[in-house]
């Protein structure tokens, strides 16, 4: 009866990520890097259920074609065991440090104790270091099965000590996601550990990628991929809510934020310098303005930043703050261009009958005027 119950629980879990796997394939974002990492793990995940599943019917029947058949898939489950954790520590430095060089040269070192533990997989039908199959088709754990086990721990305690340790660097609803994605498969790997005979740590971290699909269709929907700030489309609603939900003591003020010869870094730099001038406008941006201000892209070189002031005074120093940051900035990085922006800023009147629509305009006009006016100058 425990049999069935696993076999059922395995081909849900594996249905539920090959649904998943399928949906991201037929999306364009399969061609971002991460993007692809996760459909990795995802197809690492499905293996490994679909393994799991296979020597769940093979152990314990009769007959030397199921015994060959149930050490074969004993041996490949081994082998895959650490290949998804070590595929989440990838994926979870990629997520931190955006960065597709890093990932290629930290892959090496970091696949080394996977393919250690492939040897002593494949060393084990003859050796029963991993794991044994006895005359009688009875898969038993083998004297060195906790070691592969400290391999997968190695993994989980990498990631979590490098997000925990760089939470500064990546959004934090990321950050809160993959923390506690983490969770579920660690701690029913000990379980498991713990009392033999239960095996839920896949189907654990199938539920645990399916937190993390979740939150990465959200991002799609509500944030802009290249800089992590909020796009377009959750601009309009924050407002709309501001708007609908103002509190009477408080004033609304948006802000809009222009990257000045924008096209000049494309054309002289390259446009993966202009990406990276839109990436540090972001951080900038991030970095000066507090926590509960909301920051989004408006669209190419544009940004808009809403808060929630008690007086106009209070606009005014956040935005004579962020130019002297820029400043600090400027001259303590070493890029080949200057960052600059051109501002333009007012507090929203709720009882003017202003649309969001002419408010956006509104402060595109002030921002326009701000740029004319030290071009001039």
């Amino acid at each position: 009866m425990l049999m069935f119950s696993y076999i059922e629980i395995n081909l849900i879990a594996a249905t539920i990520l090959i649904i998943i796997f399928f949906n991201m394939r037929n999306k364009k974002e399969k061609y971002l890097y991460d993007q692809k990492l996760f459909m990795l793990i995802l197809f690492f995940n499905i293996l490994i259920l679909i393994v799991d599943t296979a020597t769940w019917v093979l152990n314990m029947k009769s007959g030397d074609t199921a015994r060959y058949m149930n050490i074969i898939s004993n041996t490949v489950y081994y082998i895959l065991n650490p290949v998804p954790c070590m595929l989440w520590s990838v994926y979870a430095d990629f997520q931190i440090n955006k960065d597709v060089k890093r990932v290629k040269k930290i892959s090496l070192p970091l696949s080394l104790p996977v393919l250690f533990n492939a040897v002593l997989a494949l060393l084990s039908p003859a050796t029963g270091l991993l794991f044994y199959v006895d005359s009688n088709n009875v898969y038993y754990r083998g004297k060195l099965f906790l070691l592969m086990c400290l391999i997968c721990y190695f993994y989980f305690v990498y990631t979590f000590v490098m997000l925990v340790s760089r939470k500064d660097r990546i959004d934090r609803r990321q950050y809160a996601a993959l923390i506690a994605s983490a969770f579920p498969p660690f701690l029913s790997a000990v379980f498991q550990i713990m009392f033999y005979g239960i095996s839920v740590i896949w189907i654990c971290m199938a539920f645990s990628l399916l937190i993390v699909f979740i939150n990465i269709q959200n991002n799609r929907l509500y944030t802009d991929y290249l800089t992590g700030l909020y796009n377009r489309r959750q601009l309009d609603n924050y407002l709309y809510q501001k708007i609908k939900n103002r509190v009477q003591s408080k004033y609304l003020a948006g802000i809009m934020i222009d990257v000045d010869s924008f096209k000049q870094i494309n054309d002289l730099h390259g446009h993966t310098a202009g990406d990276n001038a839109l990436i540090c406008v972001a951080e900038i941006l991030k970095k000066n303005f507090r926590k509960n201000d909301f920051i989004a892209r408006y669209g190419g070189d544009e940004f808009v930043v809403v808060m929630e002031i008690m007086e106009e005074a209070e606009l005014i120093s956040m935005i004579s703050r962020l130019k002297e940051y820029i400043e600090v900035y400027n001259s303590k990085n070493d890029i080949p261009y200057e960052i600059s922006l051109s501002i333009g800023y007012d507090i929203y009147k709720t009882k003017s009958g202003v649309s969001i629509q002419k408010f956006y305009k509104h402060i595109d006009k002030l921002m326009y005027e701000d740029k004319k006016g030290r071009a001039v100058s």
